[in-house]
């Protein structure tokens, strides 16, 4: 039986070098005047993300004791997975703004969380980072093909 300490850790390991050998193909604009290129953040947590979870298969194999076994996948895994990939596809339709706010909103729905304030917190911070992103760093976010 897979083990879910060793198994999502080392697929982790592997993505995250597939993606630094990808990492190395983006193109350079031209009219960039930062000495970092397009790659630098991408790779910075790439290898972060490598070591981190070299240190989780390390931790677990150290401290391995004679514990019941999880199973691989559990309900919240699962739904995690969906969410993603959902919020994902939503993302691309309606864009960053509207996507997000659907998303946290089913999220703490899903969680059955009654408290307003929740709520209020989680669309103040995507306005917030739509803002940021906006106006402050001047970067677009993706506005979805049915607003394009």
């Amino acid at each position: 039986m897979l083990n879910r300490n060793i198994f999502f850790p080392t697929l982790m390991i592997l993505l995250s070098a597939a993606i630094l050998g990808i990492i190395t193909q983006f193109s350079e604009p031209m009219y960039q005047d930062s000495s970092f290129g397009a790659g630098f953040f991408p790779t910075i947590v790439a290898i972060i993300q490598i070591l981190i979870c070299a240190v989780l298969i390390i931790q677990y194999k150290k401290n391995n004791k004679a514990a019941k076994e999880a199973p691989l996948l559990s309900g919240k895994s699962v739904f995690g997975i969906s969410f993603v990939i959902s919020y994902a596809i939503l993302i691309s339709l309606v864009g960053y703004l509207i996507a997000s706010l659907i998303g946290f909103t089913f999220y703490l729905l899903y969680y059955k969380i009654k408290k307003p304030l929740y709520y209020v917190i989680a669309w103040i911070f995507v306005f917030a980072i739509y803002f940021l992103f906006g106006e402050v760093f001047v970067i677009s976010l993706p506005e979805g093909l049915l607003f394009y």
